[in-house]
């Protein structure tokens, strides 16, 4: 048995054994790393031509996710109130694995939460995202000095790259490019687990920069 079926038993065949429903969105297959991602682009496209769909947020749909849930792609985005990664997909519930915190950073519990969701939610699809104007990565460049140990700790994690342009404007969209990369590296440097799930085939890692003024995401190499 692999590291991941260790670590993460099986809810789903547990749930046969004690014989409760479950439910059916658990058990359609889940999509292909490449067909998750084109999920989330055709979701952005219509995002930012405000051509929403509409969304199912009955009760019937609340009581059907109380069962289980099966995301399609798991988000590592900012905090920022104006990145919001089911609006910006054109998501609904249940649909992605949002993890958000300032500066799209990553650590013990970004590294868990993704183990979690590929392992035992078999999300096929990890995105990095950063976001234009980015608080914190400014901040980092900036250096200003810092209110409490809490902030400094936060913003040491930023990796704003090296060399940077001179502009100020063109370094700050850099370093943003940046630090979406080299957190997307550290997902499987990390993580022996997602590293094992992208190594096979079974999880894709994106990375992009979403515009807050367009709500555009730019898709990285």
């Amino acid at each position: 048995m692999s590291k991941a079926g260790r670590l993460f038993p099986s809810l789903f065949g547990l749930a046969i054994v004690l014989g409760l429903a479950v439910p059916a969105h658990a058990q359609d297959k889940p999509p292909t790393p490449d067909e998750a991602l084109k999920k989330l682009k055709a979701g952005n496209a219509r995002f930012a031509a405000e051509k929403l769909t509409v969304k199912d947020l009955s009760d019937k749909r609340r009581i059907e996710l109380a069962q289980g849930q099966r995301p399609f792609a798991v988000v590592l985005t900012c905090s920022d109130s104006r990145v919001v990664p089911e609006f910006m997909f054109d998501a609904g519930l249940g649909e992605v694995f949002p993890l958000r915190v300032a500066g799209n950073v990553t650590g013990l519990s970004i590294f868990a939460s993704i183990e979690y969701a590929i392992a035992e939610l078999k999300a096929p699809l990890i995105v990095v995202i950063g976001h234009s104007k980015c608080g914190a990565v400014d901040t980092a460049l900036k250096g200003k000095d810092l209110p409490s140990d809490n902030l400094k700790k936060l913003i040491g994690l930023v990796h704003l790259g090296d060399p940077l342009p001179k502009d100020k404007d063109e370094a700050l969209n850099a370093a943003i490019r940046n630090n979406v990369q080299y957190h997307a590296r550290q997902l499987t440097e990390q993580s022996t687990i997602i590293k094992d799930f992208v190594g096979s085939g079974r999880v894709k890692i994106a990375t992009g920069v979403y515009s807050i003024k367009s709500g555009e995401v730019e898709w990285l190499k």
